[in-house]
């Protein structure tokens, strides 16, 4: 692996550093959340570096029920051994804390699903579902007379889930 600069390492170094400390494979957008409120490290950069460090074989990337995620790869546990003095203490510490504290916020996964089947001739059973950490929020069960307003349904919820949720229990409440 290449490096541009000691920041550049350090900052690499502190990713592989945080996949090694919550023992588990995390998205880029996990990685990015636990970087960015920890430290002055910008989301593109972050970006970039998580792609050179799979590009150079110190990641490794998985498919995860339907997510890519990352995890450390040999090489990267080894580099991260030899070469974890080159991270400061102060911010090993700082995400030590961080991740002890904030764990459940990380693995906060919001699932949003919308299905339909055909019923009959001209009928669809549509199926909208929105789900939080695996429990779910809101399910709608209902009928469109076709295939048409079956998938309208199904894209407006995927593109407004949070307003029609929000919406739903204001009207409720």
């Amino acid at each position: 692996m290449l490096f541009n600069s000691s920041q550049q390492a350090e900052d690499k170094l502190i990713i592989l550093y945080v996949l090694q400390k919550i023992k588990t494979a995390l998205t880029r957008e996990q990685i990015a959340l636990i970087i960015i409120e920890n430290l002055q490290i910008g989301y593109f950069d972050i970006q970039l570096y998580i792609d050179d460090l799979i590009k150079d074989d110190f990641l490794s990337t998985l498919e995860y029920d339907g997510k890519s995620v990352l995890s450390l790869s040999p090489m990267g546990k080894e580099t991260l051994t030899v070469f974890h003095d080159k991270i400061p203490t102060y911010i090993t510490e700082m995400i030590d804390l961080y991740l002890k504290e904030n764990r459940a916020k990380i693995f906060k996964e919001v699932k949003i699903t919308a299905n339909y089947q055909k019923l009959g001739e001209t009928d669809y059973l549509v199926e909208l579902k929105l789900q939080e950490n695996n429990m779910v929020l809101m399910e709608i069960s209902l009928n469109a007379p076709t295939l048409k307003l079956a998938l309208d349904i199904c894209n407006r919820w995927k593109e407004n889930t949070q307003e029609l949720y929000s919406s739903v229990l204001k009207i409720l409440t």
